[in-house]
């Protein structure tokens, strides 16, 4: 990652060993030092955490809050280790509870949830377990109290930063943004060298409905377009300064996407996982979670735009060109 001098913040690189990269972790110097995110739960992380708090003048026991901008495992990972030896307060968004929590009632609710919607997906049943616990991570051990934070929270010490709700790539996503010199933390809803990833979840309360996230990702986006940003500091990869260039870009893609699979409907109508099987022949087995879950977020946006309609025939949801 090239080096980014940025007023009062810190940029610290941590490995994931995960083929997305590195992660970047944020250390804001307001009026109290706020780290923000905490990498992932490895050794080797956790050494070159404190090694680089150390070239930098401090310690752990100098970092007096954390934020956290979303629930995924490389980037609160370190966080029990590091509330162990320094017990402060932690800002997360409501819908990091139950990972946050170790809530096995609600995990015990997403694996019912999931079995249930790859069923009416069209999901063969030898594939249906295995994806159905698919996005389950125990990385996290221990049980973490947070303070929540929304839209246009107030973070005591970091006066001149603005909370801003940032859905899609997580339920749980939030952005911090400086309006001073218009520097956007955007976590991983903007990542410079990759797409940022939609994943499916299941609803936080059993009867809350399903959440569309390439839909809420697309507005998180356009929620970017509404003010100025000179930087962006990502999760992953280098900070980035043609931001409405890049957004522009990405929602380009994504209509792109959503015409290609709506051109697998052309010659009748099909599950998502046909249509998977259909645009991923040859990869879909071995990442059927990944490439279900992008289906099914480009279906539920041509739905949502009136460019394909659905139906549903014994319990099973099939799509089809309007």
């Amino acid at each position: 990652m090239k080096t980014t001098k940025i007023e009062d913040i810190e940029i610290i690189e941590l490995p994931t060993e995960w083929p997305i990269g590195p992660v970047n972790l944020f250390l804001i110097k307001g009026e109290k030092l706020t780290l923000v995110d905490a990498g992932r739960r490895l050794e080797r992380a956790w050494e070159q955490f404190n090694a680089a708090l150390n070239e930098r003048g401090y310690s752990i026991m100098d970092i007096e809050q954390v934020v956290l901008t979303h629930h995924h495992t490389d980037h609160i990972g370190l966080i029990n280790w590091l509330l162990e030896r320094n017990p402060i307060p932690v800002y997360a968004h409501p819908n990091c509870r139950p990972y946050l929590e170790q809530d096995e009632k609600y995990f015990k609710w997403a694996r019912t949830f999931f079995t249930t919607f790859f069923q009416e997906q069209g999901v063969p049943e030898k594939f249906i377990k295995r994806l159905a616990s698919s996005n389950e991570d125990d990385e996290l051990k221990t049980k973490v109290d947070f303070i929540n934070i929304e839209e246009g929270s107030f973070i005591p010490g970091l006066s001149e930063w603005r909370v801003f709700e940032t859905k899609g790539h997580a339920q749980s996503h939030i952005s911090l943004y400086r309006p001073r010199d218009q520097v956007f933390v955007s976590g991983d809803l903007l990542i410079k060298h990759m797409p940022s990833g939609i994943f499916l979840e299941a609803p936080i309360a059993p009867e809350s409905i399903r959440s569309k996230p390439l839909i809420q990702y697309i507005e998180s986006l356009e929620k970017c377009l509404t003010f100025p940003v000179s930087l962006a500091l990502s999760g992953h990869g280098e900070a980035m300064e043609d931001v409405q260039q890049h957004i522009h870009e990405t929602l380009r893609k994504i209509d792109k996407r959503a015409q290609r699979v709506k051109n697998f409907l052309r010659d009748g109508k099909k599950t998502s996982f046909q249509l998977t099987q259909g645009l991923y022949p040859d990869k879909y087995e071995n990442a059927l979670w990944l490439l279900l879950t992008d289906t099914v977020s480009l279906l539920d946006l041509l739905v949502a735009r009136n460019e394909i309609q659905l139906e549903v025939e014994n319990g099973v949801v099939y799509y089809l060109w309007e």
